[in-house]
């Protein structure tokens, strides 16, 4: 789910989709699937969608990208009813979330070179550079103590935006693409204001924190 309620998609919109999924979760946690599991099964989907939509396979990929988004709802939600939830867990979520828009966007990328249109693979580096960015600066600010949950195109808001993308296809996806990459960077912008204004008004708040640049 988005990390606050300024995302583009409503929080409440957004936990009444995850209530929905509660049965199907708790299913899963009385076959005594491990949430581990459930995230990689994610990132299985997540690599069948950018192979199916690199081969202008749109039916498949869509059917397969939204298996990804409810496994990568589900482990979370098994996590938390079973108790199991760890911090490698969280590490391995994240790192698969990385792993599936790299997927999704590089066959999109894939898709419009092989069409003839290879300036739309610029737009998606663009996009995916400013996905990855929105969440490497989030995790950057909580290394150094500060919470940073802010701005406007968060996770979810990128996979609705893309599920939309893939369904429509043509002038939809286009713009969608145009949306991702100008919205996602707005986002990195966004948070290190926000988070340059914590600091400056709390200096003490990472006087001991690492500081070292990775």
């Amino acid at each position: 789910m988005s990390e606050s309620p300024n995302g583009l998609l409503p929080n409440a919109f957004e936990q009444w989709f995850c209530d929905r999924m509660l049965n199907i979760s708790t299913l899963l946690s009385h076959l005594g699937i491990k949430p581990n599991t459930i995230t990689l099964i994610s990132l299985g989907f997540g690599f069948l969608a950018g192979v199916f939509v690199s081969m202008n396979w749109f039916g498949l990929a869509v059917t397969s990208f939204i298996l990804m988004g409810l496994f990568d709802i589900f482990d979370g939600q098994v996590a938390k009813y079973t108790n199991q939830t760890s911090s490698f867990g969280a590490i391995l979520d994240s790192t698969v979330d990385r792993f599936n828009e790299a997927f999704i966007m590089t066959g999109l990328g894939i898709y419009f070179y092989r069409s003839g249109e290879s300036v739309w693979s610029l737009w998606l580096a663009i996009a995916l550079t400013g996905s990855f960015i929105v969440s490497y600066v989030k995790a950057r600010a909580d290394g150094l103590g500060v919470s940073c949950k802010t701005g406007l195109l968060q996770r979810a808001e990128r996979l609705v935006l893309l599920s939309l993308g893939l369904v429509f296809q043509g002038l939809i996806l286009k713009s969608v693409i145009v949306m991702l990459a100008v919205l996602a960077n707005v986002t990195v912008v966004q948070r290190l204001l926000y988070v340059k204004k914590l600091i400056d008004q709390d200096p003490k708040s990472v006087a001991g924190a690492e500081k070292i640049e990775i």
